[in-house]
């Protein structure tokens, strides 16, 4: 049985990883490449409206544009037609307490709870803004960042209380190649950084100062810093992902990924490996330069989560992460630890064999901690026959425990 569960994992270096299907989607006539998405973390809902920046043809469907929120599943939960003045829409994602918020092009700020219901007031993110337009967006847990066509930052850092302010001149005469923030809580001042990829250097910007950092490493055009803040991710002009400290005082490795395109997508799956996404292409690279490769037929969306990624397509949701201690421990090839041999022992007590005895009788001193370790194996399992399996284990590991 664990030959078999272990040939789906791929090795990178000494870790192993998983891509698991959590879902078919239920929606009908999805193609994700003609929307714009917005995930929540945490398997949470998923808001998608059609790009007014793509020249898409329309089939049996109206030309006025609707924002629509699906369960993880892809099952419809609201419907709206989407009417709000001012502008293009430029930022659509979700912040922590699960409400949708939706930037457009003149600064103003709308949000939705998730039965698509617009919530009052609307958020302005100031006259300045206003005047000068909004061409990127940045949305994170509790707060945004915008960045105008005068490359002047605006940024709210707390929706719950959303007072806009204007961040320290960056003084770009020029778009920067690539944006991404670090959250106020990973900081050391406790305020929002904003990392702007410029010529071969990153500017730190915050509310009162802007640091030079990284000078060298660039022209980076594409940035993402890792869960925990204390790392960032980038792909430079010349094809490499490069993995720095976000203090930018240690290179921590360098990937050749022999392509001359920056990707369409790059984020952490937890905090041991990258994900690069192109067309057709998912590529994860693990901390000592080895790789993975995934090949799709249809586009993808990428949703970092704290201890994987979700991977949603037209068609399915999967979950790829790092395969949990407890479940490598047991499902492992050759592994002989006490929650591999319990789990055999089950196998061998379903089958009347004596060596059910025998496996018992070598892991008696361990048999408390092998329950655990099959317990914790079924937490993390998506297969249903295989978590209840693992439970069985448990619960026939338990039996014998001495402290029962």
């Amino acid at each position: 049985m664990s030959v078999s569960v272990a040939a789906e994992w791929q090795a990178l270096y000494n870790r192993y990883y998983r891509k698991s299907e959590i879902y078919s989607m239920v929606w009908q006539k999805m193609d994700l490449s003609r929307h714009k998405v917005a995930c929540a973390r945490f398997g949470g809902p998923i808001a998608v409206i059609r790009d007014d920046s793509k020249i898409v043809q329309l089939y049996a469907e109206s030309a006025r544009r609707k924002l629509q929120i699906f369960n993880s599943a892809g099952r419809l939960l609201a419907s709206s037609v989407w009417d709000r003045p001012g502008g293009r829409l430029i930022g659509l994602g979700w912040t922590d307490e699960e409400t949708l918020v939706c930037v457009v092009q003149d600064g103003t700020v709308y949000r939705y709870n998730i039965h698509g219901e617009l919530q009052e007031p609307h958020i302005s993110m100031g006259k300045e803004c206003w005047e000068q337009n909004v061409v990127e967006c940045i949305i994170w847990g509790n707060g945004l960042v915008c960045l105008t066509e005068g490359n002047q930052l605006f940024c709210i850092p707390d929706l719950q209380r959303p007072i806009p302010f204007k961040l320290t001149d960056p003084n770009l005469e020029e778009p920067p190649l690539s944006m991404t923030v670090i959250e106020p809580h990973y900081t050391m001042s406790g305020n929002v950084e904003v990392l702007l990829a410029v010529n071969d250097y990153v500017l730190v910007v915050e509310e009162e100062a802007v640091q030079q950092q990284g000078i060298g490493i660039g022209p980076l055009q594409k940035m993402a810093v890792s869960p925990n803040g204390n790392f960032l991710a980038s792909f430079t002009h010349d094809g490499r992902l490069l993995v720095v400290s976000t203090d930018f005082s240690k290179v921590l490795f360098e990937f050749n990924s022999e392509s001359a395109l920056p990707p369409e997508q790059l984020v952490w799956c937890g905090m041991d490996s990258v994900l690069l996404y192109w067309e057709d292409m998912l590529v994860m690279v693990g901390p000592y330069g080895d790789s993975v490769k995934y090949f799709y037929d249809e586009p993808v969306v990428l949703i970092p989560e704290c201890d994987g990624v979700r991977i949603l397509s037209n068609s399915n949701m999967e979950f790829l992460q790092r395969v949990p201690d407890s479940a490598e421990s047991i499902f492992k090839i050759g592994s002989t630890s006490p929650a591999a041999l319990l789990y055999d022992a089950l196998d061998h007590f379903d089958r009347r064999s004596a060596k059910a005895d025998e496996n018992l009788r070598l892991i008696r001193s361990s048999l408390p901690e092998a329950v655990e370790t099959c317990i914790d194996a079924a937490g993390h399992e998506f297969d249903i026959s295989r978590q209840r399996t693992l439970l069985r284990a448990a619960s026939y590991g338990r039996a014998f425990c001495s402290w029962v």
